[in-house]
Formats: structure tokens, sequence, C-alpha cells
């Protein structure tokens, strides 16, 4: 992780996939090296940054990726604040990440900039990594569909077509399929019917919300299509696996 700044927000690698902070640079950095990936994507200000050798001037419109191993650091030229998103080891596959080796400057969509204007006055910061993925790893990679899945993961309740997932991934429905049933032993609609149960399980034992609010907030069109689920998965109602508490 960069030294040289002043962190809003501080945090260390762990078993999550991705750690994001927000980061002010108040110096430069010196030559750094680290053995985790990481996503440099400034909210305002400008950064000399310089990556293996290469070098650009991030901004708004250009952030920059940096390979586990590779040497970085960067000058400061006056305010400035950047979203550092720390990736942990085995998230990207090989191929995602010679890709990105050899491709480090990050042209940022302008839905990525909306979504960083929000941050310095934000408390909230849900994961930024599945939108990298989607934007910046081959369209089709491993990276790419783990990006995939930790959308769905993150908000079960959305509407998970196989067309919408098959566009994150950046392939066509029928090369999905085939890639979740190689990778997960699972055509796509089942792997988001187990992310929704796993979700809509937590819910009902770590949380006070009606069924009916869980069933709705999971995806489920109405309290009885997860009833049935539920069932037919463990054989309990959704009444009978709260009372496990």
């Amino acid at each position: 992780m960069p030294r040289g700044g002043a962190p809003a927000q501080t945090a260390r690698m762990s078993a999550s996939a991705s750690i994001p902070h927000l980061r002010r640079y108040l110096r430069p950095t010196g030559l750094e090296c680290h053995d985790h990936a990481q996503w440099v994507l400034p909210v305002h200000g400008e950064l000399p940054f310089e990556v293996g050798g290469a070098g650009a001037h991030l901004d708004r419109l250009l952030g920059a990726f940096v390979a586990p191993g590779q040497t970085h650091d960067l000058e400061v030229l006056g305010d400035n604040c950047c979203l550092i998103v720390d990736c942990a080891a085995g998230v990207l596959d090989d191929d995602t990440l010679e890709h990105l080796r050899r491709r480090p400057w990050l042209a940022v969509p302008a839905d990525m900039r909306q979504r960083l204007q929000g941050l310095p006055g934000s408390r909230a910061m849900g994961d930024p990594l599945p939108h990298l993925l989607r934007h910046f790893a081959p369209a089709g990679s491993g990276a790419r569909l783990q990006g995939v899945c930790m959308a769905v993961v993150a908000a079960p309740g959305l509407d998970w077509s196989v067309a919408r997932m098959a566009a994150m991934a950046g392939v066509s429905g029928s090369r999905l399929h085939a890639l979740f049933v190689r990778e997960f032993g699972l055509p796509p609609l089942a792997w988001v019917s187990a992310a929704r149960l796993r979700w809509a399980r937590q819910q009902l034992l770590g949380s006070d919300a009606s069924i009916s609010d869980i069933a709705l907030r999971a995806g489920y069109s109405e309290h009885s299509a997860f009833a049935r689920a539920l069932r037919r998965e463990s054989g309990r109602t959704p009444r009978q696996w709260r009372a496990r508490q």
C-alpha cells in the first residue's frame, strides 16, 4: 500500500476479496512494491504516477492498476483524494493479471466517475471490485465471472437474468451457462437461487425483519415462493428456520 498519505479510512489485507479506502497524499511516496494487486482511482486532484517504469498523470479520467510485485511511486500536485482498492491474492486469475499488467492505465468510465464523486462525504462505501472487474478484466475471464458472483451476493434481490449476468461477464448467454457449469457445477440461475437462499437464511437468523420483507429483498416475488424454495433446500419453513436461534 502506498505510504505518504493521510488515509480517511485505514485497513489491512484480510480474507476479504478487496479492501477499499480513501487516501489523501501529502508527500511523494517513494519507490514501493507489495504482494497484492491495487487499483488507484483519483476522486479529485492530479497525481504523477509511475508503475513498472512507465509514467502518467492520474486524474478523474485516468486511474492505474498495480500488479503484485510491481514497483510504483507517485508525486503530489496539490490537494488530492484517491480511492485505493487493495485486492487479495487469488481473486484475479493469471490471464487477468497479465492483461492488466500490460495495460496499467485505466480510462475511468462515466458511471464509475459518478460513483467516485460522492465518496469523500460518504461513510458508506460498497465493494467497488465487481465494477472494476466488469470494466477492466478481459471478457469471459475468471476474474470477470467472480465479479458477477460478487455483484449477485451484494444485491441478491436484483433481477439477475442470464442476459444481465452475461453482459457483465462480456459473453453470450450460452457461454455464461458453460462457464458457470464448468466453474461451479451449477447453471447461472441455480447459482443465483442458492445465493438468494443463503442471504435469506442469514437474515432469518440475524435480523428482526418480517419473513415477507426478507423474501422480497432476496428477490422472491412473494412469501410463498421463498417458503417453497427454503423447504426444498432444507426441509424447513422460514418460521422453522428462524426458530433455530
